[in-house]
């Protein structure tokens, strides 16, 4: 009798527990994310990162120096470049343009095409944070301290060139630097993160990425090598962030939005 009192008792703990945990999974579903525009601190509005910048590793010490004038790479990433301005006019070149802003709403189109449903504000509030919000991550904890020690020629400037983006914004780079791609590396790292939020769809979801950082050697702006250093550097950025509580909060409340779809 006692025995069986025990395990009755042991039995309604666990239904208590887990109701209070069903019940705190309930409250967290209605829980929205910051805006984004809250976030935004000093004059050119940045975002903060999830990672603080010293946790990231010394990415000019980790990774090779960009490729010499003379090289093999060099040369191929010159030939490579020839070869896309034929590409000018072509459906590429203008989803090269199209795509080429930083901003969540304009990555959240690009991808959501092979998402299970949209991206937005509204239906996936804490998918579109994360796409968002990430980039300072990719810029301040990845690529910026690479570009500026190495401060390497973009090719449209090498060349003395156009790109398939507007005059402005040829301006606005031409006096920033090319090695790593920021673009390819913002690419490769939300997919890599979208794909773990939306698995079903991974193989697409990694094509977009590798897709998005090809554009960025269509429009001009980049060298191959600087993509593929892109992809490298992205890897680091979310092996880190899997490190990052408030980003991983941020990511299971974004797998959760996804997962009523996999059903």
């Amino acid at each position: 009798m006692f025995l069986s009192s025990l395990k009755n008792l042991g039995t309604l703990s666990l239904t208590v527990v887990a109701a209070v945990m069903l019940s705190a999974c309930a409250s967290d579903s209605s829980k929205l994310p910051p805006d984004l525009n809250s976030l935004k601190t000093g004059p050119k509005g940045r975002l903060p990162l999830f990672e603080a910048k010293e946790n990231y590793p010394d990415f000019v010490a980790l990774v090779p120096a960009p490729p010499a004038e003379g090289s093999y790479i060099f040369a191929n990433d010159k030939k490579i470049f020839k070869e896309t301005r034929k590409l000018k006019g072509t459906q590429i070149w203008k989803d090269a343009a199209q795509f080429a802003e930083v901003k969540p709403e304009v990555l959240s189109a690009y991808f959501s095409p092979v998402m299970s449903k949209p991206i937005s504000k509204e239906a996936t509030p804490w998918t579109y944070y994360i796409v968002g919000r990430i980039i300072a991550d990719v810029s301040g904890g990845g690529t910026k301290g690479i570009k500026n020690h190495y401060k390497r020629t973009r090719p449209f400037v090498y060349f003395n060139t156009g790109t398939c983006s507007t005059r402005e914004d040829e301006e606005d780079h031409r006096y920033t630097y090319s090695y790593p791609s920021t673009h390819s590396t913002y690419g490769q790292t939300l997919a890599l993160v979208l794909s773990e939020i939306d698995p079903a769809n991974q193989a697409g979801i990694i094509k977009k990425g590798a897709d998005y950082g090809y554009f960025r050697v269509v429009c001009g702006f980049h060298w191959q090598s600087d993509v593929e250093l892109g992809r490298i550097v992205a890897s680091h950025v979310v092996a880190r962030l899997h490190s990052n509580a408030e980003f991983m909060d941020a990511l299971n409340h974004a797998k959760a939005e996804y997962r009523s779809q996999q059903k």
